[in-house]
């Protein structure tokens, strides 16, 4: 497969993204703007400045950690399923092409005052050259670019200076003449003009250095413009009085002609143009590439992910953007439907934010951004709450919005997508689900590397994040018995990666086979090996524990430490679906297993805890030490009852052994601090998975904040 050329630097990056956004938003919008909240319109752009930084910053995450062509659309895609991709990739396509079409009517506006001719014409040709451009190549335009941008912000800046420094200001006695209704009403118009921000992600195929260049180039793209926008509206504030000002489509232009006549009002017209054409430059290369991404996925046609044999470009992605603007242009009130694609923006870039919590919490294994956006998961809260307080403020114009967009798009998955298909993103494989249930065949990738004719009585699954594989091969080895050991490497693969790719094994995998073997020979006990590629850890792992009829599965997982979220993580679902006994350790480093504490529950699974622990003790010559959280207060008879219950469930244990009483106010603190006299710490889970866990069960609090290594045992559901 042909792909895009990386010819972009960051110099490009910041240049495409300040273009993206510094055109309309602030030649044309502050007269808008100053109808709706008057001369505190500089504080709205503030306000929609700081909205937008949590999205920024989460797509800059999103963005290092699949840095592909398509941007949002592929980060919605893998995320919720091909069905949100399909919604994403058409409303965030539409709504950038809507806010190029609002720029070139804007250029046509300033053009207005240097020339006669009939602006539609224009703005058409113009459409058609853009078009060309970008099917030539971004790089030949890239340098253009940095030019126009460079002299728009250097000019409105000196501009912004000379006019606050002249003595004649306009006084201002009330900032907010339209109250805080009117001033959030002001934030959520002028937020479209910070949606270009992040719109060079779209083309992260095409950029040098992704992983740094692209974080780099949104932030201080962000910061830039948030900086002149809200420069600028202030200067025009305090020199051009509010009258003439509200409903202005041209508020820089009336502002520079004010204070250096109509000579120096044309100049800045013209570099108005300019930078406007830029804009609209940008919004069709950015936009172009959601259905050259969805054309890939065979969510539309696959025409539209073909590259161009010599240009390498996406041409009928370009082509059928120009086209859509062109008509935009000619037929559609385009400042309406603008607003109407700033709503879809706003829900966008909510979901992206929610994208990173997903992404995060269920701990996808390809997931691995080189930049991690800053006091996670603060920022993407603040973000999520600010952008449902802005659509609040537009009201049935957010609804209207979002269906006469998201509609087209689920007809569009519905009738076309959906036979094409067959990922249903993170959520859906981490999500409640019975297929895993039913469906017993294996995909092709198991096929070829493992031998599923024989049996074995523990399977240890490598997940990619142990501390110390070897430690809990070895951990699985003391539960083997007369029986065998199956390791499984398992490597999570996005679904839109072909498995195929996964032909030769890595050096490390190498390395670990070796280690393997050496320590099978070592121990005397029979061990396979297997690295395993899946779309779907869940699956891969259940099915290898069915097909081997193993008795006990074990991985490593580090729990839940306090104040993280709690999705669905391949640990809960295996928790109630697996039919084999699951053990599940934590490392922390504790490579001789001397002393065994053992915490039991009042529990049915008390007897595999006790049976296990005493099993562990025997193979590593360990004494245990068999215990039951008693808080503190509790009368001198339930004491006894409590020392009773030991004794007896335990009586029939060999072991070098010994009882205790951890008495404390509050569990998981008291069993912490008992922790630290031991090596292993042995429990039960008893707890199963509801929403009001979503900060962690006891037992994850216990597994993660035990002094020493822990064994979480959990048997089959309903044994």
């Amino acid at each position: 497969m042909k792909k895009l050329e990386r010819s972009l630097g960051l110099t490009a990056v910041v240049a495409i993204s300040i273009g993206s956004m510094l055109g309309s938003g602030i030649f044309v919008l502050p007269g808008l703007a100053f109808e709706l909240t008057g001369p505190s319109v500089w504080l709205g752009y503030f306000f929609a400045a700081v909205c937008v930084l949590p999205a920024a910053m989460s797509k800059s995450e999103l963005a290092t950690a699949m840095p592909t062509s398509g941007g949002t659309y592929v980060y919605l895609e893998r995320t919720f399923g091909p069905l949100a991709g399909t919604i994403a990739g058409l409303g965030l396509w539409l709504s950038l092409l809507l806010k190029a079409a609002f720029a070139l009517v804007g250029f046509g506006a300033y053009l207005s005052v240097l020339t006669d001719y009939d602006l539609n014409t224009l703005a058409l040709s113009l459409t058609l050259i853009i078009t060309i451009l970008n099917i030539i190549g971004v790089g030949k335009v890239s340098s253009f670019l940095i030019f126009i941008v460079a002299c728009s912000l250097g000019c409105l800046l000196l501009l912004d200076i000379t006019i606050l420094l002249n003595p004649i200001k306009v006084n201002i006695d009330d900032w907010f003449p339209q109250g805080g209704a009117g001033f959030l009403k002001a934030a959520g118009l002028v937020f479209v003009s910070y949606a270009g921000v992040t719109k060079v992600a779209a083309i992260a195929e095409e950029i040098k250095n992704p992983e740094k260049n692209l974080p780099r180039g949104i932030m201080i793209s962000l910061f830039t413009v948030a900086f002149v926008y809200c420069f600028t509206t202030y200067a025009l504030a305090k020199f051009v009085p509010l009258a003439e000002l509200k409903g202005n489509l041209k508020p820089i232009y009336t502002m520079a002609t004010s204070y250096g006549g109509h000579t120096f009002g044309s100049f800045i017209a013209i570099l108005a143009i300019l930078t406007m054409t830029s804009m609209a430059n940008a919004g069709v290369l950015a936009s172009s590439r959601f259905p050259f991404a969805m054309g890939r996925d065979n969510l539309i046609p696959g025409q539209f992910g073909q590259l161009h044999k010599k240009f390498l470009t996406p041409v009928w992605s370009i082509l059928i953007s120009g086209t859509l603007v062109a008509l935009v242009i000619s037929f559609l009130d385009v400042p309406k439907i603008a607003k109407l694609a700033s709503s879809f923006i706003l829900i966008i870039y909510l979901f992206e934010n929610v994208a990173v919590i997903v992404l995060r919490e269920t701990r996808v294994q390809w997931y691995k951004p080189e930049y991690k956006s800053k006091f996670y998961p603060l920022t993407q809260i603040l973000g999520i709450i600010s952008s449902l307080v802005l659509l609040s403020e537009m009201g049935q114009l957010a609804v209207v919005g979002m269906l006469s967009i998201s509609i087209p798009g689920f007809f569009i998955f519905f009738f076309y997508g959906r036979k094409r298909t067959n990922r249903r993103g993170v959520i859906g494989i981490r999500g409640k689900r019975a297929d895993l249930v039913e469906e017993k065949v294996f995909g092709p990738a198991l096929i070829e590397t493992m031998d599923l004719s024989r049996d074995a009585s523990v399977v240890v699954g490598l997940l990619g994040k142990e501390r110390s594989p070897e430690m809990l091969i070895e951990m699985g080895a003391s539960l083997v018995g007369d029986g065998t050991l199956e390791v499984a490497h398992v490597t999570e693969a996005p679904e839109q990666t072909d498995l195929s790719d996964f032909i030769d094994e890595p050096g490390e995998l190498r390395s670990l086979r070796r280690r393997v073997i050496a320590m099978a020979i070592e121990k005397g006990v029979p061990i396979t090996f297997d690295p395993v590629v899946s779309h779907d850890i869940s699956k891969t792992i259940y099915d290898i524990s069915q097909r081997m009829h193993c008795q006990w599965l074990m991985i490593e997982w580090a729990g839940k430490s306090r104040g993280q979220l709690t999705l669905s993580t391949p640990v809960d679902w295996l928790k109630s679906h697996l039919q084999c006994n699951l053990a599940i350790f934590r490392d922390t480093g504790v490579r001789y297993i001397r002393k065994i504490l053992v915490v039991l529950n009042h529990h049915p699974i008390d007897n595999t805890v006790i049976e296990t622990a005493d099993h562990f003790a025997n193979v590593n010559k360990a004494d245990i030490t068999f215990a039951i959280f008693v808080p503190e207060g509790m009368n001198e008879e339930m004491t006894t009852n409590q020392e009773n219950y030991i004794k007896t469930a335990t009586a029939h244990i060999s072991t070098r052994k010994t009882t205790m009483l951890i008495t404390g106010s509050e569990k998981i603190e008291a069993i912490k601090s008992a922790s630290v006299e031991f090596d292993l710490l042995v429990i039960g889970s008893t707890t199963k998975y509801h929403w009001k866990n979503k900060f962690g069960t006891e037992e994850d609090k216990i597994i993660a904040s035990a002094a020493c290594s822990v064994i979480s045992l959990n048997t089959p559901k309903g044994k």
